[in-house]
């Protein structure tokens, strides 16, 4: 079976089934794990002597980032606020220049062919998360009851389940630092992912080639899938709007030389069926190419990799943002009630209310407007 995305998500799913079933009849917790039909869960004292040693070698600099992450937070709460309410207005007078505002569900707003890059990326995403909010825990003295590994159906992670009632007995300071570093990780690491791949791979290395048409002239002269174009008849193709420019004044019978990866092929080209005047290749799926800086891999593995990468740096990004919205429960509810908590001494909870609310409704009304515009047709 060909492990296209769909395969992959039917497969893990169907191994998912098969670990459920055994923890019915096998003494799982007796190794600390714990599993539901949700999720599993492994709890080891590993990670939590990790998280405290770790904050212990440096705590200068934990203190440092962690006061640094509180002054993000709240740049971040505005951010997200301001994103949300700007879209809504061009939603509803520049519907033109809105941005669709989804939930990544695979299959649904997201297209199966991301499922892998996309799990990826959610599993370091909140295993940084997890992690960072665990050091600072043991930083700020607030004891963290349980930490370890958590596997989902369709995801995995880290998680920390800080004491309730040491982060009560927390200062307003040592609880901003807390709920703070979860979103400052995912920035950090977020921008570090964007500066490596701008480093790492090379702009306009050519056009790859995804599909070929069987027994087409292409197909026939030997270029095949993975294939990477980056010249015909002599002009260099850095992206597709080259070739596309280059094939447009191509006519049936004319000869092509394809510089690729694999060899230069030569070839006549075939004629449209959509257009008798105009000449083929007969190549399909065509993307930009990044080539990884001196070549070092292969295309397929390139491929993969820079798609890996742009995931990893579009969730963190946005994970980071939206974390810190204030809506319950949210890192950005827990920061903005804790800073409630000390100044409003009368209907807290009131506030506290009103605050998630309005977040809802932005949240909600970019959504259903995304619908009513975009519909569900996954990117």
């Amino acid at each position: 079976m060909v492990l296209e995305p769909l395969n992959v998500l039917v497969i893990m799913l169907g191994g998912w089934s098969v670990i459920y079933l055994l923890s019915r009849v096998l003494p799982f917790e007796k190794f600390g794990v714990e599993v539901s039909p949700l999720y599993l869960m492994y709890k080891t004292e590993r990670l939590n002597n990790f998280l405290v040693k770790t904050a212990a070698k440096r705590p200068r600099l934990w203190k440092v980032a962690a006061n640094v992450g509180v002054a993000v937070a709240v740049g971040e709460i505005l951010l997200a606020i301001y994103l949300l309410g700007s879209n809504l207005f061009n939603f509803l007078y520049v519907p033109e220049q809105a941005q669709a505002v989804f939930p990544l569900l695979p299959g649904i707003t997201v297209g199966f062919q991301w499922f892998p890059y996309l799990l990826i990326a959610i599993g370091f995403a909140i295993t940084i998360h997890e992690l960072a909010h665990g050091v600072v825990a043991s930083l700020e003295g607030i004891s963290v009851t349980s930490a370890g590994i958590i596997l989902a159906p369709i995801t995995f992670g880290g998680f920390v389940e800080p004491d309730e009632e040491a982060f009560e007995k927390a200062g307003l300071m040592e609880k901003l630092r807390f709920v703070s570093a979860g979103s400052l990780s995912n920035l950090v690491v977020g921008l570090l992912v964007t500066l490596i791949a701008s480093s790492l791979f090379v702009p306009g290395s050519g056009v790859l080639v995804m599909a070929v048409e069987e027994n087409g002239p292409a197909y026939l002269a030997g270029v095949r899938g993975w294939d990477v174009i980056y010249g015909i008849n002599g002009m260099p193709i850095e992206y597709l709007v080259d070739l596309s420019a280059v094939m447009a004044g191509v006519k049936p019978n004319d000869l092509l030389v394809v510089e690729t990866t694999s060899g230069i092929r030569e070839f006549l080209a075939g004629t449209s069926t959509t257009n008798a005047s105009q000449g083929f290749m007969g190549v399909y799926n065509l993307i930009d190419y990044f080539a990884v800086r001196g070549g070092a891999l292969p295309p397929q593995a390139t491929y993969h990799l820079n798609l890996t990468f742009f995931w990893l740096h579009l969730l963190m990004i946005n994970l980071a943002i939206f974390n810190m919205l204030p809506l319950y429960p949210l890192d950005g509810e827990a920061f903005v009630h804790a800073l409630l908590k000390k100044r409003v001494k009368k209907n807290l909870k009131a506030v506290r209310v009103v605050v998630s609310g309005v977040s809802l409704s932005l949240l909600a009304l970019n959504m259903a407007l995304s619908f009513l515009r975009y519909g569900l047709t996954p990117i």
